[in-house]
Formats: C-alpha cells, sequence, structure tokens
C-alpha cells in the first residue's frame, strides 16, 4: 500500500523508537541521493521510493520491514573494534571515480578535518589555514578541536551526523589510543558501502547496451 513520505517517517520513528542504532527517520522526508538509484538507506536496508499519482511515496511493507529489523536488532555496545579511520587526503589526491563511492570511514574523517580547518579560519588564523590544523592531538581529532566543539558544530547540520540513515558520532568513542565503535554496527556500515554500490551500478546499467555510465551522484 502506497503511503506518503510523511506517514512513512512517523511509522518508522515509532517502530524504532528503542532500536539499539540511532536513526534518522527524516531520511525518508529529505531522500538522499535518492536520484543516484531510487532508495533510502538505514544502515544496509535499502527502502524503495516509488512515483504514485505525481508523488514520492513508500510502500508500507517496506517501512514495517525495516522497522522491525532495526528493532529486533543485538548490537552490544561493549563489543567494540579499532574503526582504523584513514588519513587526511588533499584533493588532488583524490580520484574522483573513488571519491564518489560509499566510505563511511573516509566521510567520518572528512567531517574532522573539515571541522578542524573551519575553526582555524574562524579565529582569523588564515596564515596557518593549511598546516596545524591537519595534525592529530591527544584527543584523536585535528588540530586544536574538542570533542564537544566537534559534537556542537556536528548537530547544526544533517549531513554532518547522518551516514546511511545512522548517527555514528552517538556510538563513536576514542579510546586514548583509536576510535572505536561497536562490532555489529561496523558491519552494519561496512554491508551498506557494499550494497549502496550494488544498487548504484544496477542504476548505471544501460538497458539498451549493457554498458554502464560513470558514477555520479553527490
Amino acid at each position: 500500500m502506497p503511503i506518503s513520505r510523511e506517514y512513512a517517517r512517523s511509522l518508522f520513528a515509532d517502530l524504532t523508537q528503542n532500536a539499539p542504532v540511532p536513526l534518522d527517520p527524516d531520511e525518508l522526508l529529505h531522500m538522499p541521493r535518492l536520484r543516484q538509484h531510487g532508495h533510502v538507506f538505514f544502515g544496509d536496508i535499502a527502502v524503495r521510493c516509488y512515483k504514485h499519482k505525481a508523488r514520492l511515496t513508500y510502500d508500507e511493507r517496506d517501512i514495517r520491514a525495516a522497522g522491525r529489523a532495526f528493532a529486533d536488532m543485538e548490537v552490544d555496545l561493549d563489543d567494540v573494534v579499532d574503526v582504523q579511520l584513514p588519513a587526511f587526503r588533499d584533493l588532488p589526491e583524490r580520484d574522483p571515480e573513488e571519491w564518489h563511492r560509499p566510505n563511511w570511514r573516509r566521510q567520518l574523517v572528512s567531517w574532522m578535518f573539515a571541522r578542524a580547518q573551519t575553526q582555524l579560519l574562524e579565529q582569523g588564523r588564515h596564515y596557518d589555514a593549511w598546516g596545524s590544523w591537519r595534525n592529530i592531538g591527544a584527543n584523536g581529532l585535528p588540530g586544536e578541536l574538542t570533542w564537544e566543539e566537534f559534537i556542537a558544530s556536528s548537530s547544526k547540520a544533517r549531513h554532518l551526523q547522518n551516514i546511511a540513515g545512522t548517527r555514528p558520532l552517538q556510538l563513536l568513542t576514542w579510546s586514548g589510543e583509536t576510535w572505536l565503535l561497536p562490532r555489529a554496527y561496523v558491519d552494519l556500515l561496512d554491508r551498506w558501502e557494499r550494497r549502496q554500490d550494488e544498487l548504484v551500478a544496477r542504476a548505471r546499467l544501460c538497458s539498451s547496451c549493457g554498458e554502464q555510465g560513470p558514477y555520479w551522484g553527490g
């Protein structure tokens, strides 16, 4: 049964209110990257969006199935693993094809470094804009960024909180040496990367010639 985005959001929020993984039901309203493959992701679960009477809708069965999956999910918050975040890379060093592919570890790193650089510029220290803000401090964050400042800045924008419809910063912790996340959550995001790539590859496939077009989207 087709349902509106608003009802889908309300239903999913109700079903997942006690889910162990922090979720953002508003993804069903904003539908990030929808044009890439026609789905909205929560972890590795892809919820398809449909056009019904000129309106974007969801199938209620899909919403209920996704909600039940997260409500029943078991995540041991004490069973954590090193997420092994990659090093910072300048724009000229990036492969455009690689950069558009889903990579949640790289996304976390980009949030951290972007905020560290912005903080330095806000302080009027433009002369050092390409210097010390890259250095990792004892708290695991670059530059002079503190965890409290990082969380406060991230809370101002949805795209700085969400990966695959989940909120990793609510689960991320610093051990004093490495960044840690629950093992089950890391596995979930790794599966999301593969599933997202599969759907995008399918969407890129030319129905007439069988060839794939370039990787596109944001």
